[in-house]
């Protein structure tokens, strides 16, 4: 069973796999779609207790995620029979919830946590210095570290795109967009960012702009997020193939003209 957000396009991307999925394995899948913003899921989750699913699937954002765990201890639905989407599972889905969330699981692209040496060096030399903007506490969390990583890999496009087009030049859009399609972020190099353990590597090209498909379930012990998975890597096998489709019927109704092998030459 799947709750999301209605009409949301974030809400619509899980659909076409998961229905793929469902005749692939042999599944019923039940499709639960919830109006936005969220708070009122008393109906939705009538269907829940109605059909009994043996797992949910929550495809949720923001303040519809801790009404989804609130609605489920109310319903009586297990929560560790819960999995959520990356974007369902952070501190603010879980803390006002507390106890009642125990046992939800959710997907993280990244490490969280203080114990990787980046979270640990703004700590020492922002934070202990009063040079914080936001709240200490927050540092080492699910969204901060992921806002952190994000951050880090703009910069890295820019040191690459640099490396090629100029050290110490202002680059213009078109070489931060090369930057950004050569990352090459290995194990040694995520070492020196202070990234070991945070996030996979990353490597991009013009063809793939994700660089990295892996991620980790998480779950909700009552009051902070432990690991409960080794890394998982997305199947490409049915992935890449809708992916492509839905690419090339959006090109073709946007009459979009394809870069060239040349133009993505590195």
């Amino acid at each position: 069973m799947a709750c999301r957000p209605r009409p949301s396009p974030f809400g619509k991307e899980p659909i076409p796999l998961l229905e793929e999925r469902s005749k692939t394995h042999g599944f019923e899948l039940i499709k639960i779609p919830v109006t936005a913003p969220g708070v009122e899921q008393k109906s939705a989750w009538l269907q829940v207790r109605q059909a009994r699913p043996d797992y949910v699937l929550l495809w949720g954002w923001g303040v519809m995620n801790s009404t989804a765990l609130k609605e489920a201890q109310a319903t009586g639905y297990p929560r560790e029979k819960m999995y959520g989407v990356w974007w369902s599972g952070a501190e603010p889905d879980v803390k006002d919830v507390g106890e009642g969330a125990k046992g939800y699981n959710a997907l993280n692209l990244n490490t969280s946590g203080q114990s990787p040496k980046v979270i640990q060096d703004i700590l020492k030399f922002v934070h202990d210095k009063g040079q914080g903007t936001g709240p200490k506490d927050e540092v080492g969390s699910v969204l901060y570290t992921r806002g952190l990583v994000i951050q880090a890999l703009g910069v890295e496009a820019v040191r690459r795109a640099q490396e090629r087009f100029g050290k110490g030049k202002v680059m213009t859009g078109e070489q931060v967009r090369w930057g950004l399609e050569n990352l090459a972020l290995d194990d040694k190099k995520l070492a020196t960012l202070g990234l070991t353990g945070v996030i996979r590597p990353i490597s991009t090209s013009c063809t793939d702009h994700q660089g990295s498909t892996w991620v980790r379930v998480h779950t909700w012990d009552g009051a902070k997020w432990s690991f409960s998975s080794d890394w998982y890597e997305a199947d490409a096998q049915i992935i890449k193939p809708m992916v492509k489709a839905a690419a090339d019927k959006y090109a073709a109704e946007k009459k979009l003209t394809r870069r060239t092998p040349a133009e993505c030459q590195s």
